[in-house]
């Protein structure tokens, strides 16, 4: 049950940075990824590092 809310959470937090930066390549763009597996990240097809969910908080918090 704790991963599956850490998971949530994450997936939360990245659709909040996506909406804040205005769209898949802007995001992609801040978070320094590719658009693929930030689409992959977002479908939750992949585990989302540790590293990226601390960047889109940062991106969260500063609402950029």
């Amino acid at each position: 049950m704790r991963a599956m809310s850490t998971t949530m959470l994450q997936l939360r937090t990245l659709q909040r940075a996506l909406q804040d930066c205005g769209g898949e390549a802007e995001l992609a763009k801040a978070l320094d990824v590719s658009v693929e597996i930030l689409s992959c990240w977002l479908g939750g097809h992949e585990a989302l590092p540790a590293t990226i969910f601390l960047k889109a908080l940062d991106l969260v918090a500063t609402g950029r």
